[in-house]
């Protein structure tokens, strides 16, 4: 009963944590412009007289709101993760040699 192969290709955790952060901070930077343009085309469709369609717009306003603030709260997390790992900012380098610098040409 081994692991089965699902034809995903394999991640490491510091990669993973790579791409959260990388979606992560996309989501934290580009959900409040989202949520302005929604909230505004709710506001220009209130004032227009389409009470209903306003309201969707609020509605999809506040859950954008919820998505950012737990984007912000798992960017956090994520982050501090990385900061305490460490491993996911190391590269995997080949050790070079200590070179001699006390001999002269």
């Amino acid at each position: 009963m081994g692991m089965r192969d699902t034809g995903l290709p394999e991640t490491s955790l510091p990669e993973l944590a790579r791409r959260f952060l990388a979606w992560g901070v996309a989501a934290t930077l580009l959900l409040p412009m989202v949520i302005a343009i929604v909230l505004g085309l709710g506001g220009l469709l209130s004032a227009l007289g389409d009470q209903a369609a306003a309201a969707v717009c609020g509605r999809v306003g506040l859950i954008g709101g919820v998505v950012w603030f737990l984007a912000v709260a798992v960017t956090a997390t994520v982050s501090g993760i990385v900061a305490l790992d460490g491993s996911a900012t190391r590269r995997d380098r080949p050790a070079s040699p200590p070179q001699d610098h006390s001999s002269a040409p």
